[in-house]
């Protein structure tokens, strides 16, 4: 007998009986007291980013499109689920919050350090630091700048949500396993009641997503389909 298979076995039976009592239901909806977090929704995420990058690094990208337009694909999807989701929450009065990775500085030296040694360094106006169509903020909607992985501890989030009354928080973005998961933790540590909304969240790959996902849905996060979630804000008056 394999063991770890039966270690396998007990963990998922562990953490499914866990989740029963921290997030037996998806959390409640109230315009009052819920809030859109958009992590990461930029064109830094996009096939288009990726191909040019490349281009500019002189590097023959033609091997390479296989595995950029599924990249492309995966992406869109997501996008478009987001998409879906975000004029949703406007609609129903849900306020969405955009946090996108943007230096403060022109040469961006205010950068983190794990992303200035990745070489994630994205100086204002610069390619991928433009919001996706899809989630382009209207004017009035906030918009907050990290120059780190952390949503919390790269911007004042927490102190913006709790002098909002917000403690409720519907996550999307990318990507799953690095940005999203961050927060997710981190907003869970702080007391937030969070929903994560699976497909309208992505990773570079399909493997890295579902893993991630599998460390913190229903433990850290309720997690539920954009179909799920779009359903429940329609029956809100």
């Amino acid at each position: 007998m394999d063991n770890n298979k039966v270690l396998d076995e007990f963990v998922r039976n562990y953490y499914a009986q866990m989740a029963e009592g921290v997030y037996g239901t998806p959390i409640s909806l109230d315009p009052e007291d819920t809030a859109l977090i958009l992590i990461d929704v930029q064109t830094c995420v996009t096939e288009e980013y990726f191909v040019e990058g490349f281009k500019a690094m002189g590097m023959d990208v033609e091997p390479l499109m296989p595995a950029l337009d599924q990249l492309g694909e995966n992406i869109g999807e997501t996008l478009a689920n987001i998409e879906r989701v975000l004029n949703k929450c406007r609609e129903k009065g849900i306020r969405p919050i955009h946090i996108k990775i943007e230096s403060l500085l022109p040469d961006a030296a205010d950068t983190g350090r794990l992303h200035k040694d990745a070489g994630m360094l994205y100086p204002p106006g610069t390619p991928g630091t433009d919001f996706c169509k899809e989630a382009m903020p209207l004017e009035g909607e906030l918009v907050l700048k990290k120059t780190c992985s952390g949503s919390v501890v790269g911007t004042p989030i927490d102190r913006i949500l709790r002098n909002l009354h917000i403690d409720k928080l519907i996550v999307v973005g990318f990507y799953t396993d690095q940005c999203v998961s961050t927060a997710i933790r981190d907003f869970r540590d702080l007391g937030y009641q969070v929903d994560m909304i699976e497909d309208a969240m992505n990773a570079m790959s399909k493997e890295r997503h579902d893993k991630a996902l599998q460390a913190i849905q229903n433990i850290y996060a309720g997690s539920e389909t954009t179909e799920e979630l779009l359903t429940r804000l329609e029956e809100l008056k």
